[in-house]
């Protein structure tokens, strides 16, 4: 018995090397976990990551320096997947949970294309291995279905939505957007100043300008000492706009002018103000469409399976005797790939 383990424990204990595109992955494969009297080592992880990063990210799979990368930020959270994955197996095994050969085939096919040998080898894989974690993996998602979604589903009821959307409501009540420009005229006194903002409210009031055309028409027959400044374009929401200029705006309706308003400017001088209302748009209040009621359930429900399945995993890791502790035996500073 010791002479068959003792090459097995040499494969785990040597550093493995990959070679692509000029760059050496060197992989210090370890155990580093043990669930259920199954042991899950460096090399079972990456290969978990490799599955992955050949469905997601096929255009970085044979990139070594990729691959380092994705697997040096990856390898711990995958880990942690592993483990939950082997307890939630063997509560599925505990079940009895039945898995069809025609269910693995077909979900091999999906996930390995249809040139499937071709593909596991790129990958180091055997069909058998690939059987396995294809086993698992359904297993997985269908008993976290079982233990965790139908709860959460159960939980997400009519009224649940239903106030979920009131909530919604109020947080996001209409939302109003004003658009509009700000004709400024300072006169040498606060007279003279009013008298010019008359004059250009007389000017619009006969023939609708545009306040730059309106600013240079009253300087031009100005021969006193007088400011006609003209803002930009403000495009604000009610609730953002400032109490002066929302005193004016508000009482405005579209392509309307206010009358001159004075008001007290930075520099505390007199500067008289006359609005131009272009747009008020109020967007219309959230429906309670399927849409929406879809929109919600599906948020309440991964707030559910958030809440739940950590629940369940601990429960998982009790009842297999999962030991926690082991996990303290990797070292902090451990790097089980790096690139040469």
């Amino acid at each position: 018995m010791k002479s068959k383990f003792l090459p097995y424990l040499l494969t785990l204990l040597l550093p493995i090397v990959a070679f692509a595109e000029g760059e050496e992955l060197v992989i210090q494969n370890r155990i580093l976990a043990t669930v259920n009297g199954k042991n899950i080592s460096v090399m079972d992880v990456m290969k978990k990551m490799d599955m992955y990063l050949t469905r997601a990210y096929p255009e970085y799979a044979k990139s070594n320096v990729h691959r380092h990368q994705f697997f040096s930020q990856n390898w711990k959270r995958t880990l942690n997947q592993l483990i939950d994955n082997e307890l939630i197996v063997a509560d599925a095994m505990k079940l009895e949970m039945k898995i069809t050969d025609g269910d693995i085939r077909e979900q091999i096919h999906e996930r390995f294309g249809p040139n499937v040998v071709a593909t596991l080898d790129k990958l180091g894989l055997t069909y058998d291995e690939a059987r396995a974690l294809i086993h698992n993996e359904i297993a997985a998602q269908r008993m976290t279905w079982y233990r965790v979604h139908s709860k959460a589903l159960h939980r997400v009821g009519p009224d649940v939505i239903k106030k979920a959307f009131q909530e919604h409501v109020v947080n996001n009540p209409p939302k109003e957007e004003y658009k509009y420009q700000v004709i400024s005229i300072r006169g040498k006194t606060e007279q003279l100043g009013s008298i010019y903002a008359q004059k250009a409210l007389a000017l619009i009031k006969d023939e609708p300008l545009p306040f730059e055309e309106l600013a240079k028409q009253l300087t031009e027959k100005s021969e006193e000492e007088v400011t006609v400044t003209v803002s930009d374009e403000y495009c604000v929401e009610g609730k953002a706009l400032s109490d002066a200029h929302k005193a004016v705006v508000c009482s405005l309706t579209p392509g309307s002018y206010s009358e001159p308003t004075p008001q007290v400017s930075r520099d505390k001088s007199i500067v008289h103000r006359i609005f131009y209302l272009k747009e008020h748009t109020v967007s219309p209040p959230p429906k309670f469409d399927t849409a929406m009621v879809d929109s919600l359930q599906d948020e309440l429900l991964d707030k559910e399976v958030e809440q739940e399945y950590p629940l369940y995993i601990a429960k998982l890791r009790k009842q297999f005797n999962f030991d926690e502790k082991s996990l303290d035996a990797i070292p902090a500073d451990f790097q089980p790939f790096s690139l040469m």
